[in-house]
Formats: C-alpha cells, sequence, structure tokens
C-alpha cells in the first residue's frame, strides 16, 4: 500500500519522469537568452529543448502563458523549416542561446511551439543542433 502511494505520489509530481516544467521553463528560457560559451553548453541547451518537447511540457498552455514562461516566440513565418514542418507562420520559433565573444555556435537547437486553433500548444518540434 505505501508503495502505491509512493508510485502515484511521484506519478503526480513528476519525479517518475524527471524534473517538472516548473524547473526546466525556467532554464530554458535562460538558455534560449544567454550567450553560449563552450560546445557543451550548447549540447546541454539541446538536451533541455528535447526534454521539454519530449515530457510534453508545453501542451495546453496558452499564447500568453508561453509567452510568460519562454518570452515571445520569433514567427515562424520568417523560418522556412516552420512551413516543411507543417506548422502555420502565427506559430513560434525560439532558437536556443547567441553567439559569444569566445565561441561562435555554427548551429544551434531549435523549438517550434505549435498552436492549435483554440490558441493553445498541439505540438512541438526539436531541431537538434549539429556537433561543430
Amino acid at each position: 500500500m505505501a508503495r502505491s502511494l509512493l508510485a502515484l505520489a511521484c506519478f503526480v509530481v513528476g519525479c517518475a519522469h524527471g524534473p517538472a516544467a516548473t524547473e526546466t521553463l525556467p532554464k530554458l528560457k535562460d538558455a534560449i537568452e544567454s550567450e553560449v560559451a563552450t560546445p557543451e553548453q550548447n549540447a546541454e541547451n539541446g538536451a533541455l529543448v528535447e526534454q521539454v518537447s519530449d515530457r510534453k511540457q508545453l501542451h495546453g498552455l496558452t499564447r500568453a502563458e508561453v509567452r510568460d514562461q519562454l518570452g515571445q516566440g520569433d514567427p515562424c513565418s520568417r523560418h522556412p523549416l516552420c512551413a516543411e514542418r507543417g506548422f502555420d507562420p502565427n506559430d513560434w520559433y525560439y532558437e536556443v542561446g547567441r553567439d559569444s565573444a569566445a565561441y561562435t555556435v555554427r548551429y544551434r537547437p531549435a523549438l517550434i511551439v505549435g498552436f492549435s486553433r483554440f490558441g493553445k500548444v498541439d505540438r512541438t518540434f526539436v531541431l537538434r543542433a549539429q556537433k561543430d
């Protein structure tokens, strides 16, 4: 009985599935806005984007909630990859990380956030960063 309650508690708070959105989304916002100083940091950013997408941590959020969590995304209309992946021009594109003086990133991970006609996230896509 105690074991099943523990398992249920882990499922509810997310310990069975890794960090909760309350932990990963602020990290992702920081990664989006921060300079990338090393290839390792770029790889960590990529893993974080994949984690958020794979765990569907943005699914069901409204545009306003996503803006609050990650900032305003770039309109997909500016990025051909969005159309190639079936996203609408008004969906959002996030490139994760910026160049720094010490390290120029050739390939950065990206996150595409798609919204339903009701204005809630219903899909995401991750562009994985290639190794430099």
